[in-house]
């Protein structure tokens, strides 16, 4: 069911469409504007391929099964580009909130914060979700915000009619701003992908320089994450590559997978992948967050102080891993890994604070790893093993191409005897 599922979307996000008037060259949001509001339901308003069209407010969808692409689906540079103009007050470039079947396709999406400044408290530079279904946004390139993400699909506030069958597909996502505050104390960091909503897919995207969450996940049960790359900026610290830490939708991830996705440190990520409500802080708790959900085969690499973080989830947990990239999942005493075994067992282990970073290392969020439930209620709920892996010997030899993080010390092997 969820093949098919997955097929289906990846199928709508694929299909071509015909263009309701000549592709539109030049001009400013008014321009597209108008094209939608006269188009009506079904409208297909495409920029003529190399077009840069300057905007001072939000081009807004009007109507049910329309599209804003480029002409030819192109999906290098020559991908048209809507830009937020210095001044400007805009800090959402395409807003497509309650629309059934709307597409944002093969375009690049410019938020220009180095030109038009930080917006506090603004959006994303795309705004999608609410009561509606089938919304698709593949082949985007979407960057420099002036908000706290580069692409967000919001839930609709009632479970009983939740946004669903988002698809969100072979973007370029990226780079998404910077660590640390402004002088105001207003904070500058920003997602890559922010889904809240159900049953939808996140595939094949790129997201290069998140400085929050490079995929955040608000709950949305159902849904797959798979075959994604998060890298982390150059210069910029990133909180946390993969989180599922939010307690939308009364806590469920039922039904979530992550899967297969790549994860690289270039200058730091704090987290790989978060999993629970507690992950960030040693405040008292929130109601701990549940499953069943998958986490499996992904990769972590580079500078990732804690590969898994699990801490304030109550059941049905699933993490997998084989075949680790190399490095940080080595250091840290949250994960562990023996190549070429497959290892499936949810680790809600407490970090030594040996290996804690220096507080220097890490942004004002800080975070633990120590568990609300025990380990004896966390492993209970998994289905059961019929071997368990041998955690006593050493650990595998990072390759020789891993540069180990200074602030790391060496990991003893008693804390493989936990």
């Amino acid at each position: 069911m969820k093949a098919t599922l997955k097929n289906s979307l990846l199928t709508a996000a694929t299909l071509p469409a015909i263009a309701s008037a000549a592709c539109i060259s030049s001009g400013n949001q008014a321009t597209i504007q108008n094209a939608l509001q006269s188009g009506g339901n079904g409208a297909v308003v495409q920029l003529c391929p190399g077009a840069v069209i300057q905007i001072t407010d939000q081009i807004s969808f009007t109507a049910d099964n329309q599209e804003i692409s480029t002409q030819g689906y192109p999906t290098d540079s020559s991908r048209g580009t809507i830009q937020v103009a210095p001044g400007s007050s805009a800090s959402t470039l395409i807003y497509g909130k309650n629309f059934n079947n709307i597409r944002i396709k093969n375009l690049q999406l410019e938020g220009n914060r180095g030109g038009a400044g930080l917006f506090p408290g603004g959006a994303a530079n795309i705004e999608i979700g609410g009561f509606t279904t089938g919304q698709t946004v593949s082949n985007v390139a979407s960057r420099n915000p002036r908000g706290w993400s580069c692409l967000h699909a919001i839930g609709s506030g009632d479970n009983n009619n939740p946004c669903k069958n988002v698809t969100i597909v072979n973007n370029d996502i990226g780079p998404c701003g910077q660590s640390g505050t402004d002088a105001n104390g207003n904070g500058q960091w920003a997602d890559g992908i922010s889904l809240d909503c159900t049953a939808s897919l996140v595939q094949g995207n790129t997201i290069n320089g998140p400085t929050d969450g490079g995929i955040v996940i608000f709950g949305s049960p159902g849904s797959t994450i798979t075959g994604n790359t998060i890298i982390s900026s150059p210069d910029y610290v990133g909180f946390g590559a993969i989180n599922m830490v939010d307690g939308e939708y009364d806590g469920s991830y039922a039904g979530v997978s992550v899967t297969n996705n790549n994860i690289q440190g270039q200058k730091l990520f704090n987290l790989g992948i978060g999993i629970g409500a507690n992950v960030w802080s040693f405040g008292d708790p929130p109601p701990p967050l549940k499953g069943p959900a998958t986490v499996s085969g992904n990769t972590i690499s580079g500078h990732v102080s804690f590969p898994i973080a699990i801490n304030g989830w109550s059941n049905g947990l699933t993490v997998c891993f084989s075949q680790f990239a190399c490095c940080a999942h080595e250091w840290s005493a949250n994960v562990f890994c023996r190549s070429p075994e497959t290892l499936c067992r949810v680790f809600p282990l407490p970090t030594p604070a040996s290996l804690m970073p220096p507080s220097a290392a890490l942004p004002s969020r800080a975070f633990s790893t120590r568990t609300q439930t025990s380990s004896t209620t966390l492993l209970d709920s998994l289905e059961p093993r019929t071997s368990s892996p041998d955690l006593s010997l050493p650990p595998a030899t990072p390759p020789t191409s891993c540069a180990r993080p200074s602030h790391f010390p060496t990991r003893s092997p008693s804390m493989l005897d936990r």
